[in-house]
């Protein structure tokens, strides 16, 4: 958008340049000129304003799908967390503890992870009111940052009675 402003500016400066030195008849034109330079200004800054809105329709929607598909993940790992409480409780105690401890920490991780996309999802719709680009590429950052953990989380969930019990 910048560009395209700026490209305008420089063809409105050239062609008043150019027609300024001309006489009488220039000055129509220099005239007419800088009235199709503010008309082109306006068109250009309702373009921008529309393709603005539009990207943040469209980061409203990614980070909704996103959220959903980040609250579906956290109760599946709920569930597998449920699961394996009931596992470890047919353990024997030697393995009860151990198992226990470790599955504390993945609920800690799993807890810690809810937070975090909480927090996030906050400090998304207070920066949607002052939507720009830089808060696009912060939350693509941290999207693919939590898909990270979560996946970790996941596999460590799945891996927790993986060389205990057999």
């Amino acid at each position: 958008m910048k560009k395209i402003f700026a490209l305008t500016v420089l063809v409105g400066f050239v062609t008043v340049s150019l027609l300024s030195g001309c006489g009488e008849a220039s000055k129509e034109h220099v005239k007419d000129a800088n009235e199709n330079l503010k008309e082109a200004s306006k068109d250009l800054k309702e373009a921008a304003k529309t393709s603005n809105e539009e990207a943040k329709q469209r980061a409203t929607s990614d980070w909704q799908k996103f959220k959903n598909e980040s609250d579906s993940t956290m109760a599946a790992l709920d569930k597998q967390v449920l699961d394996l409480k009931h596992k470890i409780a047919k353990a024997n105690d030697k393995e009860k503890a151990r198992l226990s401890s470790e599955l504390s920490k993945l609920e800690q991780n799993l807890n810690e992870q809810k937070a975090k996309l909480n927090q996030k999802n906050a400090e998304f719709e207070a920066d949607l009111k002052a939507f720009n680009e830089i808060a696009v590429t912060k939350y693509e950052s941290f999207k693919r940052e939590f898909k990270h953990d979560n996946d970790e989380l996941g596999t460590a969930v799945k891996n927790l009675f993986k060389d205990n019990v057999k």
